[in-house]
């Protein structure tokens, strides 16, 4: 792990005296002056992986690829306890610090903005050791998923696993409150056999044991991970696996929301393909912290933008919808308000909407949650033995549809995140007719396969449509080969709206296109979109 530190977040924990009255602060920077990297030789700050998956989705190495500046943390570390962790994405630093020297953070000339996001909670490690494992672990049910063969049945999933997509050669980053016992239990044995447990990492204490604190980790892990045929089969058995600590089981604060950022970056420099999180935040142990109804439009909490960077590096994030749907508060989180987020709902196992499902739709009116899976008795591992159990919440309906979207992407790897996260939307049981409750409804993975499959040879022979470039300080352009059936041209906004559209001449034997209007866009992430017969295209591009 620490031979990654260039491929990774920049990471400073040690072991000095702690003091009483310790507060976290986060500290934005102004720029990122001397870094000492240069987007043309990306190679130096992230691994061969995350180029890889950036190169496959033409997506640019930009500004916010690079670290931050070395000069600027040296010169905070002098004023501070210690420097837990930096973001580039966010440009910044949390730091731990006196009380009252929030202030004097402020003044330093590199400084932008501070933040006041929790207090110190001294590490409390609750490791325990491995107990002895039966000779006679179980007896084999008769199918090979044992007990988990319900809820991967009802998504249609042995219908990839048939194919033999089963998530292999992918990587799943899980950002959780902790992995109780995930680096020795048998249900991942073939993990740690194969080296497909990569070293994890807790962004709470800043060491690199998340393998404690909490079995809510483990549950998650094991609906994709588990491969104890007869037992439980989870739903991407043969992919590779990050475990990360985000979540502080001991307080609810916004500083974690920082830490699911840092998590999600931390996961792209080391080439994850997909982030699961069966995280949310709406309520804090501060209610100065709190976020409204309203705060939940893609745009606001910190954990929400994160998630749509972690998607505009090209991961797919998939994220509980929340269990607020039968209390007072009833609607989802964040960061499952974000645009680019794969937000899950729970149902039961006969498809009824579980009464916890927290609501949609997000606050400026888009469809939430995008999909749906079993939520309500769920099968999940015990961290202690051979055994199984039950669990309730969309924690877990989440981490089924995860590993089912990695075995999907493997059967189509030339498919973009965005292309993937349309699929399961479209073939989601009730795409036609959303819900406020479930959505887009119970995902149907054959049917996504079908959807993919349908549209890849098509896409794969007309290469008629070209956008030019990808990251925009001016105009944009769209190059139509000749005898295209490409008649209109959309771009939607980072909440999903329709803000132009466009009709093409058909008569021009080339065309170039100037999009109007590009130049008065806010910065932002936007999609353009443009139709060939039944196929749907669409493209990412970035607005400075």
């Amino acid at each position: 792990m620490r031979g990654l530190i260039v491929f990774s977040l920049f990471i400073l924990w040690s072991s000095s005296i702690f003091a009483q009255n310790l507060e976290r602060i986060w500290v934005e920077f102004k720029d990122k002056k001397d870094c000492g990297f240069s987007i043309e030789k990306p190679e130096e700050f992230l691994s061969p992986r995350a180029l890889e998956r950036r190169n496959k989705q033409q997506i640019l190495i930009d500004q916010s690829d690079l670290p931050v500046s070395p000069t600027y943390v040296k010169t905070l570390k002098e004023e501070v306890n210690q420097i837990i962790y930096t973001s580039k994405w966010m440009n910044g630093a949390l730091v731990l610090s006196p009380k009252n020297k929030e202030a004097t953070i402020q003044q330093l000339p590199f400084v932008k903005s501070t933040r006041l996001v929790g207090r110190y909670n001294k590490p409390q490690s609750k490791k325990i050791k491995n107990p002895k494992a039966p000779e006679k672990p179980y007896k084999p049910k008769e199918s090979i998923y044992g007990s988990g063969k319900q809820q991967l049945h009802q998504i249609k999933g042995e219908f990839l696993h048939q194919k033999g997509f089963r998530g292999k050669g992918m990587l799943i980053a899980v950002l959780d409150g902790g992995f109780n016992n995930a680096d020795w239990m048998p249900f991942f044995d073939s993990l740690r056999v194969n080296n497909r447990m990569l070293p994890g990492w807790d962004f709470v204490h800043g060491d690199d044991f998340p393998y404690e604190y909490s079995s809510h980790g483990t549950n998650c892990l094991s609906t994709m991970a588990s491969n104890l045929p007869g037992l439980f089969v989870g739903t991407a058995p043969d992919a590779s696996y990050l475990c990360l600590r985000t979540e502080e089981t001991a307080s609810e604060l916004i500083v974690e929301e920082y830490n699911w950022v840092a998590g999600a970056e931390y996961a792209d420099s080391l080439g994850a393909d997909v982030i699961s999180s069966s995280l949310g935040y709406t309520q804090f142990d501060k209610s100065i912290m709190n976020h409204s109804y309203e705060d939940l439009d893609g745009e606001t909490a910190i954990v929400s933008i994160g998630a749509d960077m972690a998607f505009s590096k090209g991961m797919l994030v998939i994220n509980s919808a929340g269990n607020s749907g039968d209390g007072k508060w009833k609607y989802i989180g964040a960061p499952a308000d974000a645009d680019d987020v794969i937000s899950v709902g729970s149902v039961d196992r006969f498809g009824a909407t579980s009464g916890f499902s927290s609501f949609g739709p997000t606050s400026d009116g888009r469809i939430k949650p995008n999909t749906a899976a079993k939520g309500s008795a769920t099968t999940v591992a015990s961290p202690y033995g051979y055994k199984v159990s039950s669990s309730y919440g969309t924690s877990f309906s989440a981490p089924i549809i995860a590993g089912m979207a990695t075995s999907l992407w493997q059967a189509f790897p030339d498919k973009t995140n965005l292309e993937i996260k349309n699929a399961i939307e479209q073939s989601s049981a009730s795409f036609d007719k959303p819900d406020e409750q479930l959505g887009y409804g119970l995902a149907n993975f054959k049917k996504a396969y079908e959807i993919l499959e349908s549209k890849s040879s098509y896409v794969a022979k007309n290469p008629n449509i070209f956008l030019l470039p990808l990251v925009i300080k001016e105009n944009i352009k769209v190059e139509k080969i000749a005898n295209s059936p490409l008649k209109r041209l959309s771009i939607f906004n980072p909440k999903g709206q329709k803000i132009i559209q466009i009709s093409l001449d058909q008569n021009d034997q080339f065309n170039l296109h100037k999009i109007p209007k590009v130049m008065e866009l806010p910065t932002g992430l936007y999609t353009v979109e443009w139709r060939e017969n039944q196929a749907r295209l669409a493209v990412k591009f970035y607005k400075f």
